[in-house]
């Protein structure tokens, strides 16, 4: 995660007095076609603090027992209307808020072995939005985390059903700090954004590269 991409929340911890921190993590995945299970950048809040550390995308919650690979449940996203009754979930909402920071994310419609992926974005001037995230720490000091998902907003709901719930500028302190009531998060985080999206060519899961978000067809 870039400074620049921060900076924004940073003034916000700064002016009320905290401290901008960089945790010891490993390093996250950087590209074009991130996927489940690999190491994401994150930021949370600690007291009055912002940190930037790195989590492992598929969440793992800290009361699991033995390696995070025998935590066999789908987990790489949580519904914003469940997320804080669920036992999986719960106390990460409560204590363990992150963001996760994107350019955009893909979708893909149409019948299996034909599908076609959407690359789908917030109309904005800054390089980069924020996920709002969950995470969780391991026994063993490692972080994992899961992106929050919501009915989708209806300029994009004949792509998909739900999509991430994409904090703006804001809703990101609040998010962090629960500031805002269950409710308000429930209704209103992640709505209201004006998108960017359009159909991109068919990639495997190991290409990469800034040809991924291309148009190739088809936009709103």
């Amino acid at each position: 995660m870039t400074w620049a991409q921060l900076f924004a929340i940073q003034r916000g911890f700064l002016d009320a007095g905290g401290q901008v921190r960089t945790e010891d993590a490993p390093d996250p995945t950087q590209g074009y076609n991130v996927k489940p299970t690999q190491q994401v950048a994150i930021a949370f809040a600690d007291g009055a603090d912002l940190v930037a550390s790195s989590a492992h995308w598929w969440f793992v919650p800290y009361w699991h027992r033995g390696d995070a690979r025998d935590w066999k449940a789908t987990t790489f996203n949580a519904k914003i209307e469940t997320a804080a009754e669920k036992p999986t979930f719960r106390d990460a909402w409560r204590h363990g808020r992150c963001l996760i920071p994107a350019q955009g994310y893909y979708e893909w419609t149409g019948p299996k072995g034909q599908k076609q992926p959407w690359f789908i974005a917030p109309l904005s001037n800054e390089p980069a939005f924020f996920f709002a995230g969950l995470m969780s720490k391991l026994s063993n000091e490692l972080r994992s985390c899961t992106l929050l998902t919501r009915p989708a907003d209806a300029e994009i709901a004949h792509i998909h059903d739900r999509m991430p719930v994409m904090l703006r500028d804001d809703q990101v302190i609040p998010w962090l700090k629960a500031e805002a009531s269950d409710e308000d998060v429930r209704d209103s985080f992640g709505t209201g954004w004006n998108f960017r999206a359009h159909t991109v060519r068919r990639f495997g899961i190991a290409d990469d590269g800034p040809d991924l978000i291309e148009p190739d067809g088809l936009c709103l």
